[in-house]
């Protein structure tokens, strides 16, 4: 939360932005659905790729909601970090599920390109229309929340995808306008290859929070500049920095500083948190302030005699 940010705000905000998200999701999911009948019906390979880009359209904003409201949900005494995995568990099962789906795609108009069926191009054009009014509607309605990068990849993957419909719009219009079918499969594959794009970020993404690697954007070399910058810190080590969720950064340390007492090392953890929550996004942290340096034969023990220890998270 904001320094002076009014909490009943922040609340009501997450609020508004919460419910957006849930009629995203209904709406994206009910033109699938139908999307996916009229494609089917329609015998347009376009169409059925679009209804699977809105399914992942459906996915995105789920985890976005889930994500919103994780942070809600308290830790116990089995899950002490709380429940963030559960948004990535359900991205990555779903992610492995599109590019499924999305293979299959592939193999369809593959086939399609050698045939001679002609879609309905009056039923692409109004699905696909249909299509683009939903995804630009909802996500002109979560500009109010786009300060949050989570709801930010949301809405510009809401935008990309009504620009998708659109396209498949134009293709209704050249196969009315020309009689050229083959437009239908290749843009299938346009489309598909989109979907592809996006899924295997999402599961390069689960799988690197998963391994509790280094979260996106985080530079590792310039956080340990940040914090050295600081007068009392000698030398940093045994620096961990991982996800908890797509969106919620974690770090540990030792810090090396010069003699502090108790007070005035609590006041140095407060600077240093305070610069990376706003450099970097970290807002929980674990430290470990040593007034030596941590040999490899201490095996940096929190019991070292050498050591003074002050744990502090956030």
């Amino acid at each position: 939360m904001g320094v002076g940010m009014n909490p009943g705000i922040a609340h009501d905000h997450g609020d508004f932005v919460s419910r957006r998200l849930q009629i995203g999701i209904v709406l994206n999911l009910l033109f699938a659905l139908a999307e996916l009948v009229a494609g089917l019906t329609a015998g347009s390979l376009a169409l059925i790729g679009d209804a699977w880009h809105n399914f992942s359209d459906v996915i995105g904003l789920a985890i976005s909601w889930v994500a919103l409201r994780q942070v809600e949900r308290p830790a116990n005494e089995r899950k002490t970090f709380g429940y963030h995995r559960a948004s990535i568990l359900a991205a990555l099962a779903n992610g492995i599920a599109l590019i499924g789906v999305t293979l299959w795609l592939f193999y369809a108009a593959i086939h399609r390109l050698g045939s001679s069926v002609v879609p309905e191009a009056p039923v692409m054009m109004g699905v696909a229309g249909i299509g683009f009014l939903i995804n630009i509607g909802v996500a002109l309605s979560l500009r109010r929340g786009t300060r949050d990068l989570n709801i930010r990849s949301a809405f510009l993957h809401l935008l990309s995808d009504g620009f998708v419909s659109l396209a498949v719009v134009a293709a209704g219009v050249i196969i009315l306008l020309s009689g050229w079918s083959l437009i239908d499969p290749l843009l299938s594959c346009v489309i598909g290859l989109l979907v592809l794009i996006g899924c295997w970020d999402i599961v390069a993404e689960t799988v690197n929070v998963l391994m509790e690697g280094v979260p996106r954007g985080v530079q590792m070399d310039r956080l340990l500049r940040a914090v050295r910058s600081f007068p009392e810190v000698k030398d940093v080590h045994d620096l961990h920095v991982w996800s908890l969720s797509s969106h919620v950064y974690a770090m540990s340390c030792h810090l090396q500083v010069t003699d502090l007492q108790t007070s005035h090392g609590n006041r140095l953890l407060d600077r240093i948190n305070r610069m990376l929550k706003e450099r970097f996004g970290i807002a929980h942290t674990t430290f470990q302030l040593e007034a030596e340096a941590c040999t490899l034969e201490q095996a940096c023990a929190l019991n070292s005699k050498s050591s003074t220890t002050v744990l502090q998270s956030h």
